[in-house]
């Protein structure tokens, strides 16, 4: 059974409008857990009124409706609801949905959802314009640039960058490549991204491939059980893998932390995967 943490959460999304308003929103329908994360980052979840199963992970809105799959939302459920905005993502499922809910004259707003850093910190701000808080809408994204600058400061000098091996889904085995977020989180921690030079988000890879990668550090990111190191240990010819042998196989930080294109992924899985990957530098950055 495939087992792909990045379906429903990590797809790469076409086309952003924004419709001008002068009243800010007061009840929003959310359609993807990064906009539900930015909204909760700036203060607002208070006024998400309905969210999609995805975001079932997320106690801030455990109150709020769900309005079904992220992938096929309910445009009854979500009229119920008397949004007075709606944020949704261009995928296809939603996009119909976005088209039909405009139709029905409610305030729709499809955001683009590249995925690279700078893509989330751009998408942070078009969600504070929309609802007119410039000064928090800076200061988040303050801390967040001030998080990536101090990673790069303390990986910078370091003498190796070991390769790393982000395990995104399995049977059959997916991974992140260079078009990814993930790979840039890497990449800013410190590592060498064994896929790095795949030109695909998410690309699918074989065991071989891995094998041969012979990863020194491995990060398995699951939602389900019965998928976390001790597993990993079981898959024929992984035994001489480097990360194995030296027990440098993570599967502690949390699907959502490092996984959803959100400030949280910059502020806190950022420097997890720093202290993952480098943690002399951690030790080194406390005794200065």
């Amino acid at each position: 059974m495939t087992r792909i943490i990045i379906a429903g959460c990590l797809a790469i999304f076409m086309g952003a409008h924004i419709l001008a308003e002068d009243t800010a929103p007061k009840r929003v329908v959310s359609l993807a857990p990064s906009y539900d994360e930015i909204l909760i980052a700036l203060g607002l979840h208070d006024r998400i009124v309905g969210v999609t199963t995805s975001s079932d992970y997320l106690q801030e809105v455990a109150r709020a409706e769900r309005v079904g799959l992220w992938s096929k939302p309910n445009i009854e459920k979500i009229v119920a609801l008397q949004p007075d905005l709606v944020l949704a993502t261009g995928f296809a499922g939603q996009q119909s949905a976005a088209e039909k809910l405009s139709a029905l004259s409610l305030r729709v707003v499809v955001l683009d959802e590249t995925q690279g850093i700078e893509e989330i910190c751009a998408k942070t701000r078009q969600i504070g314009d929309i609802f007119g808080m410039p000064a928090r809408t800076e200061a988040l994204l303050k801390r967040m640039r001030s998080t990536i600058a101090t990673t790069r400061r303390l990986t910078a000098a370091l003498p190796s960058r070991p390769r790393v091996y982000m395990e995104t889904g399995c049977d059959p085995l997916f991974t992140c490549g260079k078009g990814s977020f993930i790979h840039e989180m890497i990449e800013i921690a410190g590592g060498q991204n064994i896929a790095g030079d795949i030109a695909q988000a998410f690309p699918r890879i074989s065991a071989e491939f891995v094998i041969n990668s012979d990863p020194e550090v491995i990060f398995l990111p699951y939602m389900g059980r019965n998928f976390g190191k001790a597993a990993l240990k079981q898959r024929k010819g992984w035994e001489n893998i480097a990360a194995i042998k030296t027990g440098r196989v993570y599967d502690d930080i949390g699907s959502h932390v490092i996984t959803i294109p959100s400030p949280q992924l910059i502020l806190y899985g950022l420097p997890a995967l720093l202290k993952r990957i480098h943690p002399e530098s951690i030790q080194a950055n406390n005794q200065e």
